[in-house]
């Protein structure tokens, strides 16, 4: 039993080795657990920091009552771990049983039946590929973490960590795109010329400074840029991306798609919600026009469709109004993310175009409001 105690003790000790602590003000610290969606205030740093490791006691309490694999624990190469957590949840179904419990006598059989009933199950909802093809659309291409077969083993580790690293780079650019926005955009007007691009920081404030170089190095340290300069005493930057098409599709936009679907699953797993998100679909609709939907996300039986911008979307946007009706959603349920969006306009283009137009900052907490049916 001690060993799996020591399964808890790990897991905690490594999630609050990731908390974010800062000062907000006089006598107000916080601490948080972005990808838990945890967040408290105390009025001292280690206040704080007990806070929060309550706070995250009780969430992983909660996530394991509820059935569910917390997020960090999900491999079945420990085990310790997988026998840990198949005990965790066969102890809670135990709790949950009629007739045990307060009350109940361990071992008794109930007098009217000498077999055990099968739970009653709910109906399953549809998966996402079974709602598209209900609707008459054909699915073309999958998304790319469902592409390979599960026996090419070597070649799937390699997907999942080229994953990972894209995912990391997608929240780092979204999380603090405001003092990375002048980068991203030379970065990407230099793409299309394929050639090397100057960002000049002499007047650029201490953080747009230290995140657009530590998010420059990052892109060199997994050759995105193919060289990278940064002259402190100019406060210059000097960096060429790299030409392959993988990369310039992350660049140009493939990173905005990831980044909404990333942080929808850190979302939906904070709140246990059962979800499913892919991104990427290739389709053929009924009339027989082909494209991709960007994310799409089924939480229980609802479903919800993303589409990300970083540029021109004028073009674009009667074309998803118009695939909205052929999804059957409605407006509240169609997303359309725009990158750096200004809140009152994309208030103005909802309207107009039946549509949820919101930005990179923003589109979690209207999609919260959605979900919990306190939209406007």
């Amino acid at each position: 039993m001690l060993s799996f105690v020591g399964v808890l003790t790990r897991y905690l000790e490594k999630s609050m080795a990731q908390a974010r602590y800062d000062l907000l003000g006089p006598g107000r610290f916080v601490a948080e657990l972005p990808e838990l969606g945890l967040r408290v205030e105390a009025p001292h740093l280690e206040a704080a920091r007990e806070s929060l490791q309550e706070a995250l006691e009780a969430w992983l309490l909660d996530t394991l009552r509820s059935g569910l694999t917390p997020p960090g624990l999900e491999g079945v190469e420990d085990p310790v771990r997988t026998r840990f957590l198949a005990l965790t949840r066969e102890i809670w179904r135990l709790l949950r049983e009629p007739g045990e419990g307060e009350g109940g006598k361990t071992g008794a059989v109930p007098a009217s039946s000498s077999r055990v009933q099968e739970p009653s199950r709910a109906k399953k909802a549809p998966s996402l590929e079974e709602w598209l093809k209900g609707l008459g659309i054909q699915v073309v291409k999958k998304p790319q973490e469902d592409a390979l077969p599960e026996g090419q083993t070597d070649l799937r580790k390699q997907a999942e960590e080229k994953e990972k690293v894209l995912t990391r780079l997608a929240l780092f650019l979204g999380d603090r795109y405001p003092s990375l926005e002048k980068l991203y955009e030379r970065l990407k007007q230099s793409l299309s010329t394929k050639r090397q691009f100057e960002l000049s920081l002499s007047e650029a404030s201490q953080e747009e400074i230290a995140n657009s170089t530590q998010f420059c190095t990052m892109l060199k340290q997994y050759a995105l840029l193919t060289s990278y300069h940064y002259k402190s005493e100019e406060r210059r930057i000097r960096a060429k991306a790299s030409t392959e098409g993988w990369v310039q599709n992350f660049l140009t936009g493939g990173w905005l798609e990831r980044y909404v679907a990333e942080r929808l699953r850190r979302f939906l797993r904070s709140r246990n919600l059962a979800h499913e998100v892919a991104v990427g679909y290739q389709v053929t609709l009924p009339n027989g026009d082909t494209m991709e939907l960007d994310v799409l996300l089924r939480v229980g039986e609802r479903f919800f469709w993303f589409e990300a911008k970083t540029g021109d979307f004028q073009a674009h946007i009667a074309k998803y109004a118009g695939l909205k009706k052929v999804l059957g959603l409605s407006a509240r349920e169609s997303f359309l993310v725009i990158l750096g969006m200004d809140k009152a306009r994309a208030k103005e283009l909802s309207a107009l175009h039946g549509l949820t137009v919101v930005n990179q900052a923003n589109f979690l907490d209207v999609f919260q409001e959605v979900l919990e049916g306190n939209a406007a």
